[in-house]
């Protein structure tokens, strides 16, 4: 049958891509985005953008089931040698907030298991970090990015936003519904994920340990590469083009590749911020 399909019909088997499901409103603001970067930024504020973001890692961690294969000479003994993939009806997870941009990462928070963003916790423990993170990476004249969740276009969120950052993407900017346009979204979040092992993972201090050593396994020149290629796909969007979706292949060179044998850490802090223990009261 593969013959048949590869030598005779010349088809080729493809993975199928995920992409955002952009309505014709989303599309005139991802255009009009587009054209403000073009006109308000130059190309060299792209590099000073901090791109931020949350995502949940849950105990079950992820299943490729593609990829993710035994070889064994039964299905007993497949079974026996990591052949099965248990998940939880009510998996456990956390939620961790990053920061990207093209000197590496900022260092992580991690909330407590079973807590979410609100606009308090926001303000009192996520905001003032990345101010710091950013500076720290970027110098004073970064440029804050955040989508359009609740707890980031609350009007105290804003507040304090236009308080404290010279600069930033704010709300009426930033198009909804575009993860192909986060940093973090199309290329940081699978990496970290792919580069945890998860077989490691028994409770929630060893996930924050796994997810702390997974952003210290991420190529540096990988992240350095997403956010170049950023600018080139919001080029794109006038044109009509929808950005492509990116896979970490697109984004690993045989030089990265090496790199990442040789599990270079993505910054110089891979310290792991816990919400509790910055400030304990909240998030309660």
């Amino acid at each position: 049958m593969r013959r048949v399909i590869q030598d005779d019909l010349h088809l080729h088997a493809y993975h199928v891509t995920i992409q955002p499901n952009i309505q014709d409103d989303h599309k005139q603001r991802r255009k009009s985005f587009a054209y403000w970067v073009r006109k308000s930024l130059r190309k060299k504020d792209h590099g000073l953008i901090l791109f931020t973001d949350e995502k949940y890692f849950g105990m079950d961690g992820i299943y490729n089931r593609q990829n993710d294969r035994v070889y064994a000479s039964s299905r007993q003994e497949a079974d026996a040698h990591g052949g099965i993939h248990r998940l939880s009806k009510f998996p456990k997870r956390i939620m961790v907030w990053l920061g990207a941009c093209k000197e590496g990462v900022t260092t992580p928070i991690t909330f407590k298991p079973g807590e979410t963003l609100t606009h308090k916790n926001y303000i009192d423990i996520v905001l003032p970090h990345a101010f710091a993170e950013g500076q720290r990476l970027l110098g004073e004249d970064f440029i804050y990015q955040q989508d359009n969740a609740t707890p980031h276009t609350h009007k105290d969120s804003l507040t304090w936003i236009r308080n404290n950052f010279s600069r930033f993407i704010d709300e009426t900017k930033w198009p909804p519904n575009s993860s192909d346009l986060s940093v973090l979204d199309y290329y940081v979040w699978d990496a970290i994920n792919h580069n945890i092992h998860w077989e490691k993972v028994k409770n929630y201090n060893s996930l924050i340990e796994e997810i702390k050593q997974g952003v210290s396994r991420v190529p540096s020149t990988s992240v350095v590469h997403s956010v170049e290629t950023w600018s080139r796909g919001v080029d794109n969007i006038p044109k009509n083009r929808e950005i492509v979706p990116f896979t970490a292949e697109m984004l690993q060179p045989p030089q990265i590749q090496a790199e990442m044998l040789q599990k270079k850490p993505i910054s110089s802090s891979s310290d792991i911020i816990q919400a509790d223990i910055i400030q304990p009261f909240l998030l309660r």
